[in-house]
């Protein structure tokens, strides 16, 4: 009886779905609707009550299928941060197989800095994954009700997630 079950079940098709929540140091964040872009597979997950144009905290998880060395696209994503924000100094950090970049700029929204850290690691289906914690000042809350992450608990928190979390082909 049991091996008919588990042929019946080996003729049923496999769906993967996407994470619809992730837990990141003691937050819960929900996947946002947000259009696809080509060349890359981006899920954007926010903080209950906010959007995708008003958010102050956002964990965003994307594969480069075409990527091929942690090393180059490190780097390389690096040296985009610095020219597009000049003075940043972000620098690339290597822990074990994953290269982190961490930095911090004055925000476009609000005042205060916008705070990023990105994980950047081998992708078991092929090619590169990065995860990206990002966090600024909301214009809409005040500054007393607003949480923070701590850099070191955000790295760890990054590190915590894992590289086969399915993200939905958007």
């Amino acid at each position: 009886m049991a091996l008919l079950m588990f042929q019946r079940m080996q003729k049923l098709p496999l769906f993967i779905f996407a994470a619809q929540t992730l837990k990141f140091a003691d937050e819960s964040f929900s996947l946002s609707a947000k259009e696809a872009d080509v060349g890359k597979i981006e899920n954007d997950y926010l903080t209950n009550g906010e959007t995708e144009t008003n958010w102050s905290q956002k964990l965003i998880l994307t594969r480069f299928p075409a990527a091929k060395d942690i090393d180059t696209f490190a780097n390389n994503l690096c040296q985009a941060i610095n020219t597009q924000r000049p003075g940043t100094g972000a620098s690339v950090s290597r822990f074990g197989a994953d290269c982190y970049i961490i930095y911090s700029v004055a925000s476009s929204v609000g005042t205060g800095q916008l705070s990023m850290a990105h994980r950047i690691l081998i992708d078991p289906q092929g090619g590169i994954r990065s995860y990206v914690f990002a966090q600024r000042p909301s214009p809409s809350k005040p500054a007393t009700d607003q949480a923070t992450i701590a850099r070191e608990q955000c790295i760890q928190a990054l590190g915590r997630l894992s590289p086969m979390i399915q993200l939905a082909h958007n």
